[in-house]
């Protein structure tokens, strides 16, 4: 790939009914390559001074320039490892960087900026799932916090104007699903196993499923299921394994950046 290349980060999540793919634009428009890394804002095309980019599993942290450039260090990576954007003003973003290749080419990241309408949800990274899993499994390498469960959950509150809009719950990226879409995508090494899909609730209501790992991922929350003014509750549960076993096994993956969009 030359450096003029210019690649999207292509979306697919698979909902309780039928199946779509799409660009996401929410957070990011797109990640490309150039000669130094830089983010850049989305409409002005000018480069966001101090935005903290971070890569959690790896203990790093950086900051942007006066003209967005920012450097990143020499790490191993062996599996996708989730690296985070932030900055005050602007939708939280990150990206699953899948190997060393992925930091070998400099990067341009476009971010947006969050709207009046925009909540976000958590911007920490969470780890779901019981702290056993085999080395196969995906992201096992890179896993560096420990679970807090197989669920999680929060509460937040939506306006009257929510219900008006079509809203989306984002999550800006997941790692270490070992479902069977995702062993069949080649997103993990195990052989014999595979585990249920995460599921996603809305007030106590499943909206959907996650399947494969990635970033940007969304799904529309059913406007009659909004509390407007009221308290509201996501919760994520992470799926088990479907072979048979003498207890529940719970699959690990780590979630960041939990947000929603209105449309």
């Amino acid at each position: 790939m030359t450096k003029k290349a210019i690649y999207t980060i292509m979306l697919c999540l698979l909902l309780v009914n039928p199946a779509f793919c799409e660009i996401f634009t929410g957070g990011v428009s797109k990640v490309g390559q150039q000669e130094s890394n830089q983010i850049i804002d989305a409409q002005t095309k000018q480069g966001v001074e101090f935005a903290k980019v971070s890569i959690p599993q790896k203990n790093y942290r950086t900051y942007s320039d006066a003209n967005g450039n920012f450097e990143l260090p020499q790490i191993q990576i062996a599996q996708p490892t989730i690296m985070n954007i932030e900055k005050e003003g602007y939708r939280p973003f990150s990206v699953t960087i899948n190997n060393n290749e992925s930091l070998s080419s400099p990067m341009k990241i476009t971010i947006a900026r969050s709207a009046p309408t925009d909540i976000t949800i958590d911007s920490e990274i969470r780890h779901l799932g019981d702290d056993s899993f085999s080395k196969d499994s995906a992201n096992a390498a890179d896993f560096r916090l420990k679970s807090s469960g197989p669920y999680y959950s929060k509460d937040f509150i939506m306006t009257d104007n929510a219900k008006n809009s079509t809203n989306y719950l984002v999550i800006g990226s997941i790692v270490g699903l070992d479902t069977q879409l995702a062993k069949s995508m080649g997103q993990n090494r195990i052989k014999s196993s595979y585990s249920s899909p995460a599921e996603v609730y809305f007030n106590g209501q499943m909206i959907g499923q996650l399947q494969i790992n990635g970033d940007g991922q969304r799904i529309r929350i059913p406007n009659s299921l909004i509390n407007p003014n009221q308290r509201n509750q996501i919760t994520i549960k992470t799926g088990q394994n479907l072979m048979p076993s003498d207890h529940i096994d719970y699959d690990d993956i780590e979630i960041m950046n939990l947000s929603i969009l209105s449309e």
